[in-house]
């Protein structure tokens, strides 16, 4: 791998936002947790100014908070707007079911079967962890098979900003397998090309899972 000082300043910024997505993303980096620049160029052996560039971009992607004199933040957001950002995944992926349905090829029908079948042994495994991991395997297959890789980014930014939180709705007992038979459903239309019936089928579940973590945000189980 090239080192990081001999790359241009878009491929820096890159490698930088790359990181911090990652981190926000598997949790290694929490809402509220503080950024510390200096350490992060330091980690590139690189100067500040591309770490600030892409903490800019970040930042207008809604993921951290900039404040002036005192910091920078991973973005913590408020119930209201993490309602409102399940309802426009909801909106988004069913799109994406729909466009599925008419585009799948031979190959990602495959795969999407198999996704199913992974998501399916985490379930009756009640391995919330590893059915987190599952389920976004199984959505990254139908995001690929939309052919649209536009709206794909649009719903995966909403999926970034609210990873930190959404994984604790499979912790509620029963969800696994309602879950599960929710993505059965959507599979099944995707796979005989109903459009109508698999976007409806992807935003009802969105929808459940979008109630389900409502209640969490509403009984303060979210911190």
């Amino acid at each position: 791998m090239q080192p990081a000082k001999t790359l241009d300043a878009s491929s820096l910024q890159d490698q930088i936002r790359g990181r911090l997505e990652k981190d926000i993303l598997d949790g290694t980096l929490s809402p509220g947790m503080p950024i510390d620049e200096k350490a992060l160029a330091a980690s590139f052996n690189i100067s500040r100014t591309p770490v600030r560039e892409a903490l800019l971009l970040l930042s207008a992607r809604g993921l951290v908070d900039i404040v002036p004199r005192t910091g920078i933040y991973v973005r913590q957001l408020r119930a209201n707007e993490l309602v409102a950002m399940m309802e426009a995944l909801g909106e988004l992926e069913g799109v994406l079911a729909r466009l599925a349905a008419l585009r799948i090829g031979p190959a990602l029908r495959v795969e999407l079967q198999r996704a199913l079948e992974g998501t399916a042994a985490r379930a009756q495994a009640d391995d919330a962890e590893g059915y987190q991991l599952a389920n976004a395997a199984l959505h990254d297959v139908i995001y690929r098979a939309s052919g649209n890789p536009f709206i794909v980014e649009q719903a995966q930014t909403v999926r970034l900003r609210i990873a930190a939180y959404r994984g604790r709705m499979f912790e509620k007992p029963g969800r696994l397998a309602a879950s599960q038979r929710e993505h059965e459903r959507v599979v099944e239309w995707i796979l005989k090309g109903h459009a109508d019936n698999a976007a409806e089928a992807m935003r009802d579940h969105i929808s459940v899972g979008g109630k389900v973590f409502a209640d969490l945000v509403l009984v303060n189980k979210l911190g």
